[in-house]
């Protein structure tokens, strides 16, 4: 299965898919929200990782 997210493409393989729903119903989610939280949780970490490499960069040029 493949997933489109933000303009990428993410293969799911059936054991990643298999494993992906088993936790969604151990949390009593829909396989819909895990996902979500998924992506939610992938762009939290972009976003915050861009962000510190922006601090860097300033503090950088103010220390040059």
């Amino acid at each position: 299965m493949d997933i489109n997210f933000e303009g990428e493409t993410y293969h799911i393989g059936q054991h990643m898919w298999d494993a992906m729903c088993a936790q969604a119903a151990e949390r009593e989610m829909t396989i819909d929200e895990y996902i979500a939280e998924a992506f939610t949780l992938l762009r939290e970490k972009k976003l915050t990782k861009q962000s510190n490499l922006e601090q860097d960069i300033i503090v950088h040029s103010q220390t040059d």
